[in-house]
């Protein structure tokens, strides 16, 4: 551990603080783009053993307090964006009291030792913070931001108090929603190719797909929804993949139907039972789901919160805002 700056200090692998991590477990929900993956980094030395991981953490003025955790990792098919976790309530995130951390912690990047601008492809946290750190970071590096965000989402969750249980009835015949098993693959490697079409630029390779597959199906982070069809063979319909879990959290992180198997409630069905499945263990589900995504009605009725049109806010539900950096200037990762 070292001082960056008087209230910004830098955390490898293994040195993470007590004080951090109850931040983090603390702010559980919120900080689900972070704590699953460090705890695994943290627990597992014999993870990516020589990757990039690496958190910077901003402590208020004259106190202790920790004001914003930011990660800078990597995972097993590339570099993650920049996740940025406030620990205030977002009514007090205005722009005036985060223009000093954001730089902060911008400068604190960049005198990272060998650390290279490029790396930072894009930034992601809630809607103002992502907003000033990208405007800190493109007036430091002159690299510019995109104008269109990479990702505008809710962020939602689910409880046991808001699953609603009752699931519609399915015009399928024969259907098993299970954990996925490794004769699944190929079939699932093809659908996460498909999803990231749709998730521009983030896409991958059928290489990387099929990596992915198979290390989703070994972590028994994957559900599918199998059904027969009329010839009397199976295929996948709906996938849904949780990857990232902390003791009282889960996050639903692709949910994808293949266009053949679509519009017949499928996936709504493999979400609830996922849902139903979790919360045996988690006391909250959450997800993003993209603002203006028609799949938001789907986990509203799941009981997802705040995404019904015209109800009232909810506390915790929030707009999350990726913003990227000028590709000819920076190196893509993946999430």
């Amino acid at each position: 551990m070292a001082d960056l700056t008087p209230h910004v200090q830098r955390f490898y692998r293994t040195d993470i603080p007590e004080n951090v991590w109850k931040t983090l477990r603390d702010n559980a929900a919120r900080a689900n783009v972070i704590l699953p993956h460090a705890e695994k980094v943290f627990t597992h030395p014999d993870f990516l053993p020589d990757s990039e991981q690496l958190w910077l953490v901003y402590s208020e003025p004259r106190t202790s307090e920790i004001g914003f955790i930011l990660s800078c990792t990597e995972g097993p098919l590339g570099k993650y964006p920049l996740f940025i976790v406030p620990t205030a309530p977002i009514a007090e995130l205005t722009a005036e009291l985060l223009q000093n951390p954001m730089e902060m912690l911008c400068n604190a990047l960049l005198n990272e030792s060998d650390f290279r601008r490029q790396r930072v492809f894009s930034v992601f946290s809630v809607k103002p913070v992502t907003e000033a750190f990208a405007s800190a970071w493109e007036n430091l590096t002159h690299i510019s931001c995109i104008k269109e965000p990479y990702y505008d989402a809710i962020f939602t969750m689910c409880s046991s108090e808001t699953l609603v249980r009752a699931a519609p009835p399915s015009e399928d015949e024969v259907i098993e929603l299970r954990l996925a098993v490794p004769q699944d693959a190929d079939k699932i490697a093809v659908m996460c190719k498909e999803f990231t079409a749709t998730s521009l630029p983030f896409v991958l390779t059928s290489e990387q797909a099929s990596k992915e597959a198979s290390l989703l199906i070994e972590q028994r982070q994957v559900w599918v929804y199998e059904i027969q069809e009329p010839s009397g063979e199976t295929d996948i319909a709906s996938i849904v993949a949780v990857t990232r879990e902390s003791n009282t959290v889960a996050a639903i992180t692709k949910v994808y139907t293949s266009e053949k198997w679509a519009r017949k409630g499928r996936a709504e069905r493999l979400v609830r039972r996922v849902c139903r499945e979790l919360l045996k263990t988690h006391e909250q589900i959450v997800l993003y789901v993209g603002a203006k995504n028609r799949a938001k009605s789907l986990y509203d009725r799941v009981g997802f919160q705040g995404l019904g049109e015209g109800g009232p806010a909810i506390d915790g539900v929030e707009h999350w805002l990726e913003i990227g950096f000028d590709r000819a200037e920076v190196e893509l990762g993946h999430w």
